[in-house]
């Protein structure tokens, strides 16, 4: 069976409420249960029936006097689609720019960096 993704609109404000519709809905074929106390929506995916997650959910929270409102049963969104992460390889480095002046061998302003030159290449002292 495919994967479904069921969202319920419940108001899950106190920890007791959360609790019971955790337990309730905590069941053989869900994978995944995502609860969202500003938006009091709980989303269960799995294989198991639909039908059977809304019952469980609306008679756990019912001795508190709540309703569960189903808001979207379908197949879970792809992960692939979700974000699309630019790749390193398109980006280009930036090409080199002209200097209007003459560089030192080992300095470039207009990139900022400097090369380092060994010690051995230009010795501190010399002996005539």
């Amino acid at each position: 069976m495919a994967q479904i993704k069921t969202v319920l609109k419940i108001d899950i404000a106190c920890q007791k409420c959360k609790t019971k519709v955790l337990k309730a809905v905590t069941i053989e074929g869900v994978d995944k249960i995502e609860t969202d106390e500003a938006k009091g929506t709980v989303a269960v995916t799995g294989t198991a029936d639909p039908y059977d997650i809304i019952v469980r959910a609306r008679k756990a929270i019912s001795c508190a006097g709540k309703y569960a409102e189903v808001v979207s049963i379908g197949p879970p969104p792809k992960p692939d689609d979700k974000e699309k992460k630019p790749d390193d390889k398109d980006k280009k480095p930036p090409p080199p720019c002209p200097c209007p002046y003459p560089c030192p061998p080992n300095y470039c302003p207009s990139y900022g960096y400097a090369v380092v030159v060994p010690r051995e290449t230009y010795p501190p002292c010399s002996i005539l």
